[in-house]
């Protein structure tokens, strides 16, 4: 028997390999030079306060703008693909002031002033493009760009046109908290860090500047008794008639005040009626005849430089803006009839005085 020749087939198979790439979302900040950390150092040079202003008060200009170079020349690159979200992170490194401060200019500044430092002053740091979501580009923030803050970016940033940060834009507001100590104080304080996504720290905050507080040392007055004229009581009429107003000055010595004019302090007067003189009720301004007198019907109002506004006693009264150097406050006094019948004498009456700076 012959044998059938019996066929083999064989199969094989060629499998092709194939790597497929998957594209990845390119959603990071990265450092385009070093990696590390850089400083924005803001100095906001010499800044004056008055003295006697209440905690609230602004130091210098409110909403100061900056705009300052990093200190180390380094860049941080963000690039984002649509979908991805890029986050960012201010935070504060220094003591936030923990009491209650009336609105500063209408806002509300409570938990947003850092201390320097110094006792009793404050600042508020707000931040410009691209951390106030007013542009494409930009992160937006979460609450207000008002440091500490929280902020997003979910806008594309290919890497043909990332959003690069190497200088720092925004606001500077120096605050009274409270009391502040005579004398110039200097300060240099970092105030806050941040945080970017994939990057971790990213730049520090660095303010530095000088305080000085508006106020006058010495205070003289013209003339003191002042002479308020000889008169007969034929003079007098009849009650509120009054005679010529006589003029005299307080100067201030030794003034220490803004030569900007940004933050102007006021000279405040504050009248209060001593040595048996008394407030005449009804009469701004006015005040009885004192120790020693002889005469009767008439009492003693003091006014403005211009001769006819009346100084209000036992409060604070702004006369002048203080100039470096010496200010005069311009006062005039007057007699001031208060009963029908008026009777011939010598007219004494006494005044202390309070200069306050606001």
């Amino acid at each position: 028997m012959k044998s059938s020749p019996r066929t083999l087939a064989g199969l094989f198979a060629l499998l092709a390999a194939c790597h497929v790439e998957m594209a990845t979302a390119a959603s990071f900040c990265r450092w385009v030079t070093s990696a590390g950390s850089m400083t924005f150092r803001l100095n906001a040079g010499s800044v004056y306060v008055p003295r006697d202003a209440a905690a609230g008060h602004v130091i210098g200009e409110f909403d100061r703008s900056f705009a300052v170079p990093n200190a180390e020349g380094q860049s941080i690159h963000c690039e984002n693909d649509i979908g991805s979200t890029l986050t960012f992170n201010a935070m504060a490194t220094a003591p936030l002031f923990p009491g209650d401060l009336p609105p500063v200019n209408g806002e509300d500044v409570n938990g947003k002033v850092f201390m320097t430092g110094i006792d009793g002053i404050g600042a508020r740091i707000k931040l410009e493009h691209p951390f106030d979501g007013m542009a494409a580009d930009a992160f937006v923030p979460i609450t207000e760009p008002t440091v500490p803050f929280n902020a997003l970016l979910r806008a594309e940033l290919p890497a043909a046109a990332p959003l690069r940060i190497d200088q720092l834009r925004g606001k500077l507001t120096l605050i009274k908290t409270g009391p502040i100590a005579p004398g110039p104080h200097t300060f240099d304080q970092a105030l806050f860090g941040t945080r970017f996504s994939n990057l971790g720290n990213g730049f520090g905050f660095q303010l530095s500047g000088t305080v000085l507080q508006a106020q006058c040392g010495i205070s003289s007055v013209s003339a003191n008794p002042v002479s308020l004229g000889d008169w007969r009581t034929s003079d007098f009429g009849a009650v509120g008639s009054t005679t010529d107003a006589m003029p005299f000055n307080i100067t201030l010595g030794n003034c220490d005040a803004d030569p900007g004019d940004i933050n102007v302090a006021w000279a405040n007067i504050r009248l209060e009626p001593t040595n048996g003189s008394m407030p005449i009720p009804g009469v701004e301004g006015g005040f009885t005849l004192g120790a020693g007198s002889g005469a009767s019907g008439v009492g003693i109002q003091i006014l403005k430089a211009d001769g006819l506004t009346p100084i209000a006693l036992q409060r604070e009264v702004p006369l002048a803006a203080i100039s470096p150097g010496t200010t005069v406050l311009d006062l005039n006094a007057r007699l001031y009839q208060t009963d029908p019948r008026v009777d011939a004498g010598t007219v004494k009456g006494s005044l202390n005085f309070t200069v306050s700076f606001h």
